[in-house]
């Protein structure tokens, strides 16, 4: 199967990330795997892996694009892919417009895909309004948003065992080939870490992964790790990761508040690393604490494919957890509860876990199970020339 996909840009970011992975599962999986947008840095680990790259420049806004979709419809023309994927709503308009107006002869399955719920109006009156939903398959990154997209757009939300058709929710998926919870953890990784870091030695370590900024999580961890070690005197906190641009100020404040909160000796601040495999495997628990807006399950997903328990109480992240480690949900909060209950809540939730860990359901989650899925749903998409779905109101 020939699968284009059409995203913004491939300059990092999460939607990039995932293009990427993508495009390279699906060229492992013996798929001619395209990707046009209008170039960035990913572009040259992309075609690394079989995978070519067009460049475009479908990252342009505007209501008139006749010069682009022109140059798009010609390439699609020549790829003739069976399927084109348009990720996010600009990608989706532009692959809409020129889709409609390719020859019925050559004119692929329009799969559409939304990862994230839109800010401000797209969706309410803009000149994109409804482009997501003119898909023929319409991909969520989650229940929430696929709720979201069938009450907007009055779209079925299809069954996972059912023809592709509607929308689907399809998960990001996380390549156990390099997060293998089967393969050891070296004495000469563990050696050299507590050399580095001796305090860790011998205590539970509680982990939060992921950039640092406000909404990111870290001044409620910090919060956790006062209220934890006032009864488990064996608990390390360590938040992994670099800020945010801008944000160093924001992080030199969460080191003196730290140390404000008693926790010098409770808490290591390790800055970005390579060896999150290894982290994961020897953490007690993994937390994402962001704002719903900032949760994008990847941390959650990728500890639990580790077999490390993880702790979440929103976002994509929490959805996950009750597909897969339902010990990690907190308890639901009361109305009017203020930031003590909900810090108490995690806490009642971790102490849990670390006093009985109960099994964690991790499968259908990676990669390759969700990558096989999206083409299981491809290929159930009738045979023949495509139909022009009618515009969404």
């Amino acid at each position: 199967m020939r699968i284009v996909q059409l995203v913004p840009s491939m300059d990092g970011g999460r939607l990039a990330q995932e293009t990427l992975e993508f495009a390279q599962e699906l060229a492992r999986q013996g798929h001619e795997s395209l990707v046009i947008s209008a170039g960035g840095t990913l572009v040259s680990r992309l075609t690394l892996h079989n995978c070519q790259h067009l460049e475009l420049p479908v990252n342009r806004k505007g209501l008139l694009n006749r010069r682009l979709h022109r140059k798009l419809r010609q390439q699609l023309e020549v790829v003739q892919p069976d399927i084109l994927l348009c990720r996010d709503s600009l990608c989706s308009w532009h692959g809409w417009k020129t889709w409609s107006r390719l020859p019925e002869s050559v004119r692929p399955r329009l799969v559409t895909a939304l990862h994230r719920w839109p800010r401000g109006g797209a969706f309410r009156g803009g000149w994109m309004n409804g482009a997501v939903s003119r898909g023929e398959l319409v991909l969520a990154s989650s229940r929430e948003i696929a709720q979201q997209l069938s009450q907007r757009f009055s779209l079925p939300v299809s069954a996972p065992d059912s023809a592709g058709a509607g929308i689907q929710v399809l998960y990001r998926g996380v390549n156990t080939r390099e997060l293998d919870h089967r393969a050891p953890v070296s004495g000469h990784w563990q050696h050299r870490l507590l050399n580095s870091f001796p305090q860790i030695e011998g205590r539970s370590w509680l982990m939060l992964p992921g950039d640092i900024g406000p909404g990111r999580g870290q001044e409620r961890f910090l919060t956790l790790l006062a209220q934890l070690k006032n009864t488990r005197e064996d608990l390390f906190g360590l938040i992994v990761g670099e800020p945010l641009p801008g944000q160093e100020k924001f992080a030199r404040g969460l080191e003196k508040r730290a140390e404000a909160m008693g926790l010098a000796e409770h808490v290591l601040f390790l800055g970005a690393r390579r060896d999150m495999r290894e982290l994961y495997a020897s953490a007690r628990i993994t937390y994402d604490l962001s704002d719903p807006a900032f949760s994008d399950g990847r941390i959650v997903c990728e500890a639990l494919a580790m077999g490390c328990p993880a702790v979440a109480d929103a976002g994509l992240g929490l959805e996950l957890l009750q597909q897969c480690f339902p010990q990690g949900v907190p308890p639901e909060a009361e109305p009017g509860e203020g930031d003590d209950a909900a810090i108490g809540r995690l806490a009642r939730t971790s102490v849990s876990i670390l006093d009985a860990t109960q099994p964690i359901q991790f499968t259908g989650f990676s990669l390759a199970e969700t990558t096989a899925q999206a083409v299981r749903w491809f290929d159930a998409l009738s045979p023949g020339s495509a139909t022009l779905i009618p515009a969404a109101d």
